[in-house]
């Protein structure tokens, strides 16, 4: 049975792939700093608390989670710092220092054999300035895209695969209230991207998942964006489309 670590499963994407990963099929093991009261470990899925920020911390719950489920078979990294102070070293610490502490730690625990594979989850923040994140989060986001291709080089003689899934704006369970009480700013989002819709939790984790699977076993060292197309349009060519669409409603 394949072991699949997540590290921080309890938020935002990284609980829609949790959640989707929990099967007889596998053992889950999810990695994060504090686990909600809702989450129950069963025989498949198993919950190990550690501060991914800490080194010796971080060591004893990989160490812990191979001791439980068995080597590794599969990491999908989601873990960010979400305190409002927007600290710089917090930030980098969450996500760059932690992933290459774990893809460290995990050389001497992944299976001997089979396929094997890491997805690093990456943003749309490390191809453009968001206004709504700070400077930490684009350079922390932005880092793992070279942390994946090093590792991907790295790991490959073990039978390693290393890859990044970059997703766009996503209606994630936990902004679905926001955009419901915001219908023109979705809207708006909506005529963005080329296929005039939203991305949703259950996309992003699919395509996560086929970078995991043997499925995708010849794929390494890459980045694959989930934006439903939004980052193929030239800024003048979308300032163009929204100004006509905000013209026609007025005429309407």
């Amino acid at each position: 049975m394949r072991h699949i670590l997540i590290i921080g499963g309890t938020k935002g994407l990284g609980k829609a792939f949790c959640t989707a990963m929990n099967s007889p099929a596998y053992k889950v093991t999810v990695i994060a700093r504090s686990v909600p009261a809702s989450a129950v470990s069963t025989e498949n899925l198993k919950y190990v608390v550690a501060d991914v920020t800490v080194a010796e911390s971080l060591k004893a719950g990989l160490e812990q989670a191979v001791l439980q489920s068995g080597k590794i078979h599969q990491v999908a990294f989601f873990q960010q710092d979400r305190a409002k102070d927007n600290s710089w070293s917090r930030k980098l610490a969450c996500t760059l220092t932690a992933t290459h502490n774990a893809l460290e730690i995990l050389q001497d625990h992944f299976a001997p054999d089979g396929d094997k594979a890491v997805v690093l989850l990456t943003s749309i923040a490390s191809r453009f300035v968001a206004d709504e994140q700070d400077v930490g989060y684009h350079t922390a986001k932005t880092g793992l895209l070279g942390l994946g291709r090093y590792y991907a080089f790295k790991l490959g003689a073990l039978g390693v695969r290393v890859n990044c899934v970059t997703p766009g704006t996503v209606l994630k369970d936990e902004a679905r209230e926001f955009y419901s009480k915001n219908p023109e700013l979705c809207e708006l989002l909506q005529q963005t991207i080329p296929l005039r819709r939203m991305g949703t939790a259950a996309e992003v984790t699919a395509a996560i998942k086929f970078l995991l699977s043997p499925e995708a076993s010849f794929i390494t060292g890459q980045e694959l964006v989930v934006d439903g197309g939004a980052g193929l349009q030239s800024q003048e060519s979308l300032a163009r489309a929204l100004t006509n669409n905000a013209a026609n409603r007025r005429q309407k």
